[in-house]
């Protein structure tokens, strides 16, 4: 089971290392650009279509 502190996209907070956010860069048409979401370190990534190993 992968978790979400083992991709490349997973990126801690300084002061708790067990959350942290969810970076992609998303490109469409039109633009690029850089896409975050608060995620836990521990989370099950199975499922997660960007995940990426370090």
């Amino acid at each position: 089971m992968a978790s979400c502190n083992e991709c490349k996209s997973f990126f801690s907070l300084e002061d708790d290392d067990s959350m942290g956010d969810c970076v992609r860069r998303i490109v469409d048409p039109r633009q690029a650009y850089y896409q975050a979401k608060p995620v836990e370190a521990d989370n099950d990534s199975s499922n997660c279509a960007s995940f990426q190993k370090k």
